[in-house]
C-alpha cells in the first residue's frame, strides 16, 4: 500500500498530481527506478540521458520539446525492420526480443505479479535507446513471437502495470507498424516524464459509450478513462485499436495519469491542487509512416509526440519549432482519419459494452 493513495489490492487508483514537494512512489517504482539506473550506469543503453535539453514551447498546449541528438546516431538503436504494412507477419530472422541479454531485464514475471503459467515469459526490459528516465519495454509472452500488434492481454497487462506505480509521472504507450514502430515483436513503452502534459487535464467531449474525443487539440484522437476496472478499460480501447489494425490503419496510443473527464481542466494554476483520479488513454489513427521518413521537423511523430512530448534530434528545429508548426503536423497526420472513424464509434463501442455486460 502507498500512503496517501487510494488502492485496490496492489493497484494504485488515485494519486496527487505532480508537484515539487510531492513525490509518491510504490515498491514497483522503487524497483524499476533502482534497477533502471543501475543498468544505465553500467552502460547497458546505447547512450546516456544526462545532457538532454528540455523546454516548454509557448502556447496553449504546452508542448514539451526535448533535444536528443543521440537517438539519430547510426548504430545507436536496435536494428530497424523494413515494415510495409500494419499487419506485418513476424519474421524470426529479424531482430526480436528472444535475442536480448539477461542484463537488459528489469523485471520478470514474478516481480510483475504474473501468476499464470501463460505469462512465464513476460518481461520488462530496459530500452537501449531510452526516451527518458526509466524508459522500458513491456514484452508479453516473448516466446510466442506475436508481431507488433496490440492484444487484449497485452493491453490489460500494460494498464495494471501502470496502476502498480504511485508516481503520476509514469507514462505508457504503443506504436503500431506504420506508427513509427521499428521492431515487429509485441512491446509497449513505459517511462517517467518530469514535465506535465496538457493531455493530463485536457477537456474532452463525449462521442458514444465509453469513448470521448479531445475537444481542442491538434492531434485529433479518441480518449478513454479508467472506471476502477482495468479489464473493462482494456476491452474498450482494444475494440477500437483492433478495428484499426484489421483495416490497415496505423495508430498510436498514450496512457497517463490525469483528472477524470467530467472534472477536466486546462488551467495552469490548479496543477498542484488536484488529484489524478483516473488513467487517461488516448488513441490516434494516423497517416502511415512506411519506407523513407518524411521531414517532421527533426522528429518522428509517434506515441510520445502526439501526446505533446516532442523527441527531437535536430538542434535548429528544436530551437525554432513553434506551437503552430507542431499543430499543423499533428492535424495533417490525424484529422482525416479521425473524421473517417468517427461515424463508426457508436456501433463499435456499443458492441464492446454489450459483450462486457
Amino acid at each position: 500500500m502507498v500512503m496517501g493513495c487510494l488502492t485496490h489490492g496492489a493497484l494504485v487508483l488515485s494519486v496527487p498530481a505532480p508537484s515539487s514537494v510531492n513525490r509518491q512512489h510504490s515498491e514497483f517504482d522503487r524497483i524499476l527506478q533502482c534497477r533502471w539506473k543501475e543498468a544505465a550506469d553500467a552502460g547497458v543503453c546505447f547512450y546516456r540521458l544526462n545532457r538532454l535539453q528540455n523546454k516548454t514551447i509557448p502556447g496553449q498546449y504546452r508542448f514539451v520539446a526535448q533535444y536528443n541528438p543521440e537517438k539519430s546516431k547510426p548504430g545507436w538503436r536496435r536494428p530497424s525492420q523494413n515494415l510495409r504494412k500494419v499487419n506485418q507477419a513476424f519474421d524470426p530472422l529479424q531482430f526480436n526480443f528472444n535475442q536480448i541479454h539477461g542484463r537488459e531485464v528489469v523485471m520478470g514475471p514474478g516481480e510483475l505479479l504474473l501468476d499464470s503459467d501463460d505469462e512465464i515469459d513476460t518481461f520488462l526490459i530496459i530500452n537501449l535507446s531510452p526516451l527518458e528516465f526509466g524508459s522500458c519495454l513491456l514484452v508479453p509472452k516473448v516466446s510466442q513471437n506475436i508481431p507488433q500488434r496490440m492484444t487484449l492481454n497485452g493491453l490489460e497487462l500494460l494498464l495494471t502495470t501502470v496502476l502498480r506505480s504511485a508516481d503520476p509521472r509514469l507514462k505508457a504507450g504503443f506504436s503500431s507498424p506504420g506508427g513509427c514502430a521499428s521492431i515487429n515483436h509485441q512491446h509497449y513503452h513505459l517511462y517517467y516524464l518530469q514535465e506535465q502534459l496538457y493531455l493530463e487535464t485536457a477537456p474532452v467531449e463525449h462521442i458514444a459509450g465509453p469513448c470521448f474525443a479531445l475537444k481542442d487539440y491538434p492531434a485529433k484522437g479518441f480518449a478513454f478513462q479508467l472506471d476502477n476496472d482495468p479489464t473493462q478499460l482494456a476491452r474498450h480501447v482494444f475494440t477500437l485499436a483492433d478495428y484499426m489494425r484489421q483495416n490497415e490503419i496505423a495508430h498510436n496510443m498514450f496512457i497517463t495519469r490525469g483528472t477524470r473527464f467530467e472534472g477536466s481542466s486546462s488551467d495552469d494554476d490548479v496543477h498542484c491542487e488536484i488529484i489524478y483520479d483516473t488513467l487517461r488513454v488516448f488513441l490516434w489513427a494516423r497517416e502511415p509512416a512506411f519506407g523513407a521518413k518524411k521531414d517532421y521537423g527533426g522528429m518522428n511523430p509517434a506515441l510520445c509526440e502526439l501526446a505533446g512530448h516532442l523527441l527531437m534530434t535536430d538542434h535548429e528545429e528544436y530551437e525554432t519549432m513553434t506551437e503552430r508548426m507542431v499543430s499543423n503536423i499533428f492535424d495533417n497526420l490525424t484529422a482525416s482519419l479521425f473524421q473517417r472513424l468517427l461515424p463508426k464509434i457508436p456501433q463499435l463501442l456499443h458492441d464492446s459494452c454489450r459483450d462486457s455486460s
